[in-house]
């Protein structure tokens, strides 16, 4: 069964079901998300969320969260490294585990592409995914993104180097 979700920006609110949500997944989102550390305390979340103002207004990063249709948070995702001079931003996302496998990290990719296609101004997306991450690659290639190539030790996860599969998704490529 498909979860119907929808993306839209942090909240002060937020904090709680964030941390829940962070807390309910720690184990799985840790191997991928350097963020999602041992010590994960409900004051990092509080810092997140009150620092993607700031990020926004920057232009450092552009930060969701995926919601069900109850407001419970299911999920975070975003876009970081822009570079709205060229018109390319790398596309992050993470999803609360008993919310995996039912295309919620897809349909919120396809959700943030769209956007950042017709209002944030942006040609061209990325999203990094390491070759150990199954997971990752399937809500990539299901949103849309186009292989292009293994780059190798790109990311730092877990005190190691991983390669990573970079996919890529055009403005044109939501057209279709």
């Amino acid at each position: 069964m498909k979860t119907t979700v929808r993306i839209r920006t942090y909240r002060p609110e937020d904090v709680e079901g964030i941390y829940s949500a962070v807390m309910a997944s720690r184990r799985e989102l840790s191997q991928w998300m350097p963020w999602c550390h041992e010590t994960y305390s409900r004051q990092d979340t509080t810092g997140w969320v009150w620092s993607r103002t700031s990020a926004w207004e920057r232009n450092e990063e552009w930060s969701f969260l995926i919601i069900d249709g109850d407001e419970t948070v299911v999920g975070g995702c975003g876009l970081h490294r822009l570079d709205l001079k060229n018109g390319v931003a790398e596309l992050g996302y993470w999803v609360r585990t008993p919310s995996t496998g039912q295309g919620v990290a897809t349909e919120a990719t396809r959700q943030l592409c769209q956007w950042a296609f017709r209002d944030g101004g942006l040609e061209r997306i990325e999203i990094l995914a390491s070759v150990d991450n199954r997971a990752s690659q399937r809500v990539a290639e299901k949103s849309g993104g186009v292989r292009e190539g293994v780059l190798r030790r790109r990311i730092r996860l877990g005190g190691r180097s991983h390669d990573c599969i970079l996919y890529s998704i055009l403005k044109e490529d939501l057209r279709h």
